[in-house]
């Protein structure tokens, strides 16, 4: 039995996954071998009625907060991490258009806000109506059980709902999760630092210094063990999976400060502060990693493209060329065809009876037939050969085509309106076209003594311009508006209704090389309406 091979990607989690197990291992390694990570700290004698500072009391002072730098310095990171990280998830957003990646990054952004209170409240610069004593430790654990209650939010808006429930493309949903997590970020700083008697969080000289991090920690498991392995299932991102690993980490941090952290700055203190930072880091390598891999399979599919298009363009060119040969070739044999059976009809016709007569015009009909197909086949490979897109001015183009069918037009009582049309970009010589075989069409298909009354209409609707030529004709039943695009595809005979069924099939070929498309609103007896799109160049 063969084992399966190892993906890159299940390669990257196991070397991830080993690396922050031994980043989270070695300070506890160190600290039984009597490494000491804590800042230390002095006291200062405030005694006296005035204080110099000379250069050792300003040394002595660095000294002293040197533990509320590192402790500053550690959270801004953290910080810093977890606001990169909601940008890169919002921009992500705009690309790929997944809901998850952003609202996660809410998350992380309204944890970071969190953080930020802490570390302000380190530093005193926020006030609070409790002690400080109390109200630092507490901002701590705060933050913490923030931060793990805010990603089970965030993980289960994805998880209990169905995914047809959750709008893929509703930028609306993402604002307003995001909003509803600012929001409660602001109540709980608001609740924090505006309540007179906050609990005691540290207790010292005991087996769990810090209580409420076991709340954290057992939200920070649940995490780990089911709640972030489901969304990395559903989700199957680099992304995702590097959220699931961070949990490493983060329920180090918590285990650091639960089981060790007895004074502020201690050894074990700096040492959670540290490991949360590398928390917010790997979701922001993740996200990252994300990027990478995007922009390489973005450049396999334009490699890809560029590929397919040189292949299409050298078989078009192929086709081009088989196309003019065969057109040339094969119209030289009928043209003999026909020069034979015009002479054979000249010298022997006082020699054939009526049958005679007749099946020498059945020849000349469907040699001549023949003939208007090639033709048409020929036509319709050259179209969009040149490629030249120009500002065209659809009214004056319709008006010249009119003009020039004015005596026909005259013939059959025919009435052309249109309302003032568009300047658009496309090809000229193929937009002309376009307009002649459906008005031409819009014309032919009428009732026999029915005066044909066309109307053409262009409009903006955003990204395209839309035209219509509305007719009221014979009409088309319902089964057959989905193949009258198709070459040859003809629903009268040609006795009654002439053409060899081709006009539409260029139509279509048209719109599609300026990206629209093209449909047909009708019923039998009530007339027809053609439309089409045009996309507008930038």
């Amino acid at each position: 039995m063969k084992t399966p091979p190892i993906t890159k990607e299940l390669k990257f989690s196991k070397t991830l996954v080993v690396t922050l197990l031994v980043i989270c291992i070695i300070p506890f390694i160190l600290q039984l071998a009597g490494v000491n990570f804590g800042s230390i700290n002095v006291v200062l004698d405030a005694s006296g009625d005035k204080v110099v500072l000379d250069d050792a009391s300003q040394n002595l002072i660095l000294t002293h907060l040197r533990g509320t730098f590192t402790h500053l310095i550690l959270e801004w990171t953290a910080i810093c991490i977890a606001v990169s990280t909601a940008i890169l998830a919002f921009i992500q957003y705009r690309i790929t258009n997944n809901p998850t990646t952003p609202i996660i990054g809410a998350a992380l952004l309204c944890a970071g806000f969190i953080d930020g209170f802490h570390a302000l409240a380190a530093v005193n610069i926020i006030d609070s109506a409790s002690t400080n004593d109390n109200f630092l430790p507490f901002t701590w654990a705060l933050s913490r059980i923030f931060n793990s209650v805010i990603l089970i939010i965030g993980a289960s808006i994805f998880l209990i709902k169905e995914k047809r429930m959750i709008p893929k493309r509703g930028r609306r949903f993402v604002l307003l999760v995001s909003l509803f997590f600012v929001l409660l970020a602001y109540l709980t700083m608001y609740f924090v630092a505006s309540s007179k008697s906050l609990p005691i969080t540290t207790f010292h000289n005991s087996f769990v210094t810090r209580p409420y991090d076991l709340i954290s920690l057992i939200l920070f498991l649940f995490m780990a063990i089911y709640l972030f392995p489901k969304l990395n299932k559903k989700e199957n991102s680099v992304f995702s999976n590097t959220l699931l690993w961070s949990m490493i980490p983060a329920i180090a941090t918590q285990m650091y400060m639960a089981f060790g952290s007895e004074n502020l700055h201690d050894s074990n203190f700096n040492i959670a502060h540290t490991l949360k930072a590398i928390s917010y880091a790997i979701p922001f390598i993740g996200i990252m990693l994300d990027y990478i891999s995007a922009h390489k399979k973005e450049q396999i599919r334009v490699t890809a493209l560029k590929n397919a298009h040189y292949v299409v363009s050298q078989k078009n060119k192929e086709l081009e060329q088989f196309a003019f040969i065969a057109s040339h070739d094969l119209q030289e044999p009928l043209r003999t065809l026909l020069n034979f059976t015009q002479l054979f009809k000249e010298e022997y016709a006082d020699k054939l009876d009526e049958n005679g007569k007749t099946y020498l015009n059945f020849i000349r009909q469907a040699t001549t037939r023949m003939s208007l197909l090639i033709k048409a086949v020929f036509d319709y490979s050259r179209i969009g050969v040149k490629n030249n897109v120009t500002k065209v001015k659809t009214n004056k183009l319709v008006k010249n085509i009119i003009a020039e069918i004015q005596p026909n037009l005259n013939d059959i009582n025919a009435t052309i309106k249109h309302k003032k049309l568009p300047k658009i970009y496309g090809q000229k010589t193929e937009l002309r076209i376009l307009f002649q075989n459906l008005i031409g069409n819009a014309i032919k298909f009428q009732k026999k003594g029915n005066a044909p009354v066309v109307e053409i209409q262009g409009k903006d609707i955003g990204e395209y311009w839309e035209f219509s030529v509305k007719d009221n004709g014979i009409g088309i039943e319902k089964k057959h508006q989905d193949k009258i695009f198709s070459m040859f595809q003809r629903l009268h005979s040609k006795d009654i209704y002439d053409g060899v069924g081709i006009g539409l099939a260029h139509c279509l070929k048209i719109v599609l090389m300026h990206e629209g498309r093209i449909w047909v609103i009708s019923e039998p007896n009530k007339g027809s309406e053609f439309k089409f799109t045009i996309k507008k160049q930038k």
